[in-house]
This record gives C-alpha cells, sequence and structure tokens, in this order.
C-alpha cells in the first residue's frame, strides 16, 4: 500500500513558490521572443546561430539538472530555487552586455549560465511543490504555477515593451529590469520557510516498480521526442512570423497574447480539470493541437487574407497553450507520483532527458531553415507529432496500471 507523505494539500507553504514564479517569469515571454530578433537583426547571426543561442539555453539545463536534482533534496530545495533565480538574473545583466557591445559569443555565453539557473530553479520548484501536495492535487499544484508563469508573462510583456519604447528601442534597461524581477523572485520563496512537511515510510512490490518504470521509460522517450520537434521551431516561430505575416513587432507579440491570458487566469483550474480526467485523452490532445498549430503556420498565409490569417494563429496557439498547460500538469504529476519522496532526483533526471532534446533540436532547425527551406522545421514538426500519440498512450496505460496496483 502507498501512502501519500503529507496527510492535506499544503496550498499555504506554496504560496511563495508561486509568487516566485510570477516574478521570474515576468521576462520569459519578451525575452524570449527578443533574443532572436537581437541575434539576427542586431548582431547579423545566421538562422544556425540563432539556434545555437536556444541550444545554449537549454545546454546549461541539461549538465546541471542531475546535480540540482542531488542538490534539492528534503530541506534544500527552497535554496536550489533562490539559486536558480539568482543565476538568472546575472544571466539577463550578461545578456544586456552583449548588447551593448554587439558580442554574438558573450550572448551564447549567457545563454549558458540562464540554463544553469533554469535547472536549478525547475528541479527545486517541481520538488518543492510535489512534495507539497497530495497525489491527487499535484496536476492542480503544477497548474497553479503555470498560471503564475502566465500572468508574469502577460505582465511582463506590457511592462517590457512599454520600457523599450521608453527608452526608444534600446533593450538593455529590459533586460535589466528582469535580472531585479528575478532576483525579487528568489528573495521571496527563500525569506520564509514553511515547516517542512511529514515523511512516511512507503511500501512498493517489485513487480509494481517494475510496471512503474516500463510506464515511465515510454513517457520520457514521447516527452524526449515531443520536446525536440516542438524545440526545432523554439528560435524560429518569431522570425517566421515576421518573414511571412507581418513586420510588425507588436502585431506578432499580440500573437500571443489570449494564450498567456488564459493560461494566468485558468491554469489552476486547468490542473484541476488534469487531475481527474483522462491523462491519455489529455496528453494526445495537446500533441495534435499542436501539430495541427505548427502545419497551420505553413498553409495559413495562402488560405486567409490579412488579418484574419494572425487571427486564426492566435486561436490555434491560444488552443495548444491550453492543452499545453494540461499536457505539461499531467506529466508534472505523474512523475511526482512516480519519484515521491525523492522528487527532486526523478526530477532532475527528467529535466535532463529535456534538456537534451531542446539542446540538439534547435541545431536541426537551424540547419533545415538555412539549407532547405524556412518551413521545413514546420512540417517536419507538424508531422513528426502525429507519432507521439502511441508512445504516450502506451506510457500511460502501463503507469496507470501500476498506480491502481498500489491502491
Amino acid at each position: 500500500m502507498l501512502e501519500d507523505a503529507p496527510k492535506t494539500s499544503d496550498w499555504r507553504a506554496l504560496k511563495s513558490v508561486y509568487d516566485s514564479a510570477f516574478f521570474c517569469s515576468l521576462g520569459f515571454f519578451v525575452v524570449g521572443f527578443l533574443i532572436p530578433i537581437i541575434a539576427y537583426s542586431s548582431m547579423g547571426a545566421s538562422a544556425t546561430e540563432v539556434a545555437l543561442v536556444f541550444s545554449l539555453l537549454t545546454l546549461g539545463v541539461v549538465i546541471f539538472s542531475p546535480v540540482a536534482g542531488k542538490f534539492a533534496k528534503r530541506g534544500r530545495r527552497r535554496e536550489s530555487i533562490f539559486f536558480g533565480a539568482t543565476m538568472r538574473a546575472v544571466a539577463y545583466l550578461g545578456m544586456a552586455a552583449s548588447i551593448l557591445f554587439v558580442d554574438i559569443t558573450l550572448l551564447i555565453l549567457n545563454s549558458l549560465i540562464w540554463g544553469l539557473g533554469a535547472a536549478f530553479y525547475r528541479v527545486g520548484g517541481d520538488a518543492e511543490i510535489s512534495e507539497r501536495v497530495l497525489t491527487e492535487n499535484r496536476a492542480e499544484a503544477f497548474g497553479r504555477r503555470e498560471a503564475a508563469n502566465g500572468r508574469g508573462a502577460v505582465i511582463g510583456a506590457f511592462v517590457g515593451f512599454f520600457v523599450l519604447f521608453s527608452f526608444n528601442g534600446n533593450t538593455v534597461p529590459v533586460f535589466i529590469l528582469y535580472a531585479v524581477t528575478s532576483l525579487i523572485g528568489g528573495i521571496l520563496v527563500i525569506r520564509k520557510r514553511p515547516p517542512l512537511e511529514e515523511i512516511t515510510e512507503k511500501t512498493t512490490s517489485s513487480l509494481v516498480k517494475s510496471v512503474i518504470g516500463i510506464g515511465i521509460a515510454a513517457l520520457v522517450l514521447a516527452a524526449a521526442i515531443d520536446t525536440f520537434i516542438s524545440a526545432l521551431l523554439s528560435p524560429f516561430v518569431e522570425l517566421y512570423i515576421l518573414e511571412v505575416f507581418t513586420t510588425d513587432i507588436l502585431l506578432v507579440a499580440l500573437v500571443y497574447l489570449p494564450g498567456g491570458i488564459l493560461q494566468g487566469i485558468f491554469g489552476g483550474l486547468m490542473g484541476r480539470f488534469a487531475d481527474h480526467k483522462s491523462k491519455i485523452v489529455i496528453v494526445s490532445s495537446a500533441v495534435i493541437v499542436g501539430a495541427i498549430s505548427t502545419l497551420g503556420l505553413v498553409f495559413i498565409p495562402t488560405l486567409f487574407p490579412f488579418p484574419f490569417d494572425l487571427v486564426l494563429v492566435a486561436v490555434l496557439f491560444a488552443i495548444g497553450g491550453i492543452t499545453g498547460v494540461m499536457a505539461y500538469t499531467v506529466m508534472s504529476s505523474v512523475f511526482g507520483t512516480a519519484y515521491e519522496g525523492r522528487a527532486s532526483e526523478g526530477f532532475g533526471m527528467f529535466e535532463a532527458a529535456m534538456g537534451l532534446a531542446r539542446f540538439t533540436a534547435p541545431l536541426v532547425g537551424g540547419l533545415l531553415w538555412d539549407f532547405l527551406d524556412p518551413t521545413a522545421p514546420f512540417i517536419l514538426v507538424g508531422l513528426s507529432g502525429f507519432i507521439l500519440v502511441p508512445i504516450y498512450a502506451y506510457g500511460m496505460r502501463k503507469y496507470e496500471q501500476a498506480v491502481k496496483q498500489q491502491t
């Protein structure tokens, strides 16, 4: 019989984690939006070099997530979050310096530092959330963090663009601003520490462990492939929209706004919904919607005139954002339950695997963009997405069978 460590979900303890996520995510959209444009347009980088910047953002995650998993054990999870937030603040300042000196190498280096911070922040946060709540509340708990991230990204976008235009398009103050907000996020989570949760012994048969292992292995494989094909596009979506749909940067930013608002308002509800619905259906829906949205970027411009093409893209992105958040909360809940009591170790391995996929994928996408056609990465990703559904379904079914055997 498997017993849950906390007798009730400790939502009060997680408030500072969610507040930290809000402040640390203020820069996510604008920085992710600006980096490829700055590198490509201002620094004269090739598509492959732009991809390298994004790959280095995740190389730190690959290298340091297992280290963070060992570090962020019971009693040190919040220190891991604080360290991660601090390193990301350092990276933002370094990115500002790279813009001042128009130095693509410095930008790449600070992308690696940002990845280091992301590893410690993410693994520490995943473990803290997972260990503070009951199994039946885990997806909701991760959904609440995604809601905080969504609110931060939307509000941060408005603030960031206001600062950008207030300084006549100078991006340096924007990066400095987000360095400060990231530090605030780190301080919030460590300033007041709640008592540690109780520990209870868990006994699981070797057969159940074996079934869980098979299910988790299949899910990791599917998630790694999913992450790889999605990350092919990460540096290029904005560049593609600017080339094919419109040259107005603000319009491109507005395409993401509906999805961000929905995530910020309903993230917790999405997680609660995911806690009580079919995990297979949720994850499969996210994959299919993502594939359709990606293919839509290729074919919508030829089928719909401006501005209806951008409106349709915004709708697809919003739907994809909703299903994506629910799928993320489901996967986080699954890993939190599978590694209950040692969540930092489990999430450390998981984030490393996902980071490896994110590291290699943008480089492949950059080569496809440079040497084939800008549409090539989008077509590849759109068509590849459909092969993931049976792998996800198999892994989730095995996992759910094992969970039923424990109860």
